[in-house]
C-alpha cells in the first residue's frame, strides 16, 4: 500500500513536471498573441534572417510612440550602416547622439557610416570621442585602426588595431585586419 501511494505521487509528479513546459509555451504563445493583436511585434530577426524591413518596422512603431526614444534611433541606424545606406544612418543616429551625446554604440555606428562614406578623417573623430568615454571599446579601436588604413596611414593603423588585440586578442575580425596590416606594411 505505501509502495502504491509511493508510485502515485511519482506519477502525479512526473505529470506535473511535464506539464510546465507546456504550460509556459501556452502562456508565452497568449503572451505573444495578444502584444501581436495590439500592434506590437513579438520577434524581432537579424537582418540576415528576414532583411531590415521589419527591424525598421519595428522601430518606427517605437519612435511613433515616443520620438526620443535613444534604443530605437540608435539601432535603426545601426541597421541602416549595415545595410550600407549610411546617408540616412547618419540622420538617425544624429538625433539620437542630440539626446545623449556620449551614447557609445551611436558614435562607433556613426563612425562606421562616415568610413562606409569613404569620410575617413570624420570616421576617426567620432572613434575618437568614443575612445575619451572607453579607451578599451574595441569596436572604436578597431574602427580606427580601419579608417587610419584607408586614409593611407598604415602605420598608425597597425598601432590602434595592435591596441584592440591587446585588449581582444582571440577577436577573429580583428586577427584578419591585424594579418591584412602586416601585409601591406612589410
Amino acid at each position: 500500500m505505501v509502495k502504491n501511494k509511493k508510485q502515485n505521487n511519482y506519477r502525479k509528479n512526473i505529470v506535473v513536471i511535464s506539464l510546465v513546459p507546456i504550460m509556459l509555451l501556452s502562456l508565452s504563445t497568449l503572451v505573444g498573441s495578444l502584444l501581436s493583436f495590439h500592434g506590437f511585434p513579438t520577434v524581432v530577426y537579424g537582418s540576415q534572417e528576414v532583411g531590415n524591413s521589419r527591424e525598421l518596422t519595428w522601430y518606427d512603431r517605437a519612435l511613433a510612440i515616443n520620438q526620443n526614444n535613444v534604443p530605437a534611433l540608435v539601432q535603426k541606424g545601426t541597421d541602416l550602416v549595415n545595410a550600407g545606406e549610411g546617408q540616412q544612418a547618419i540622420i538617425w543616429l544624429d538625433k539620437a547622439l542630440k539626446i545623449d551625446a556620449s551614447n557609445i554604440m551611436a558614435l562607433v555606428s556613426k563612425g562606421a557610416a562616415l568610413r562606409g562614406l569613404g569620410q575617413y578623417q570624420d570616421a576617426i573623430v567620432m572613434y575618437d570621442r568614443v575612445l575619451a568615454i572607453d579607451p578599451n571599446d574595441v569596436y572604436a579601436l578597431g574602427g580606427k585602426a580601419d579608417s587610419l588604413y584607408s586614409s593611407g596611414q598604415l602605420q598608425q593603423a597597425v598601432t590602434w588595431i595592435d591596441k584592440a588585440l591587446e585588449i581582444d586578442p582571440n577577436n577573429g575580425k580583428i586577427q584578419q585586419v591585424k594579418e591584412t596590416l602586416n601585409q601591406f606594411t612589410k
